[in-house]
């Protein structure tokens, strides 16, 4: 009889999903930032570009990719974790790149079912993988969200930016996903009427991130493709970015225990995926918009 075997099983790195609920306020320049600053960690870290029309990744870390998760897409069945890795990109940092594809038109190709095997290839060969999600609340956005062992909201203080973010936690909350959010404040200390300190209170959010405004340092970052954390280690805002990644490897977030008396509030998955259909079909009849 053969004897038991007693070789471990790697546990699936954790995937860390980062949104925000407008463009422009620096989504990219965080995953790029972040997934570079946990590099630094000795981790093994990939980045997937989730905005599927319109992803920017390979671009910020002046990256050239041969492939695309397109390419991926097509050979999908016959793909297990060690063939994954040759359909990523490599940047400097060590950090691997699974770049959106070159058109718009492409995204279309990335469905659920698809998402899911991609996200768990890569998560058997890398301690964490960070998603560049796109812009506000998608059927893709969701995806990736849920399978989310983190969800990093990103935000600054412009009114537009605060309302659409209450928007997005609101339906993250509908969605039974509240739980794993943290919300990342970006440019802080930017002119505004509305002061920083009072952004986490409004939004009943714990544990939130600061990052400073430093538009110089962040444009100059984007339109040369070397990220901060590399070109400006000893800068406020890649401190910033160094300690968002130390407090999310020593102090992840946990999933609350449920209380069985009161799992009708909490939900669970079953529920939460119920409720994910019910509001992409009630955004459907409204005209695409959730309004």
């Amino acid at each position: 009889m053969a004897e038991p075997s007693n070789i471990e099983i790697p546990s699936p790195g954790k995937v860390i999903a980062i949104c925000s609920a407008k463009g422009g306020i620096g989504k990219t320049l965080h995953t790029v930032n972040l997934a570079v600053a946990l590099a630094k960690k000795n981790l093994n870290i990939a980045i997937l570009d989730g905005d599927f029309q319109f992803g920017d990744v390979s671009l910020a870390m002046d990256v050239q990719p041969s492939f695309t998760i397109k390419d991926v897409i097509e050979e999908i069945d016959r793909l297990d974790s060690q063939d994954i890795k040759h359909y990523l990109a490599s940047h400097s940092s060590g950090v691997s790149i699974l770049p959106a594809p070159e058109k718009p038109e492409y995204a279309e190709l990335v469905t659920s079912e698809n998402l899911q095997k991609i996200l768990t290839l890569l998560q058997q060969q890398h301690d964490y993988v960070v998603v560049d999600n796109g812009v506000g609340i998608q059927e893709q956005t969701v995806d990736i969200i849920e399978k989310a062992d983190q969800i990093l909201v990103l935000t600054n203080l412009e009114m537009t930016a605060l309302k659409n973010t209450r928007m997005m936690l609101e339906t993250l909350e509908k969605l039974g996903l509240r739980d794993k959010v943290r919300l990342i404040i970006n440019r802080y200390n930017m002119e505004s009427l509305i002061k920083s300190e009072d952004v986490a209170s409004m939004f009943e959010i714990e544990n939130e991130f600061y990052v400073p405004n430093n538009f110089k340092v962040a444009s100059q970052s984007i339109n040369l493709g070397i990220p901060i954390v590399t070109s400006h280690a000893k800068s406020d805002i890649a401190k910033a970015m160094f300690k968002i990644a130390s407090s999310l490897t020593s102090d992840p977030i946990q999933p609350k225990p449920v209380d069985i008396d009161n799992q009708s509030k909490l939900g669970s998955r079953k529920k939460g995926k119920q409720r994910r259909k019910k509001w992409f079909s009630f955004k459907r009849k409204k005209g695409g918009d959730g309004k």
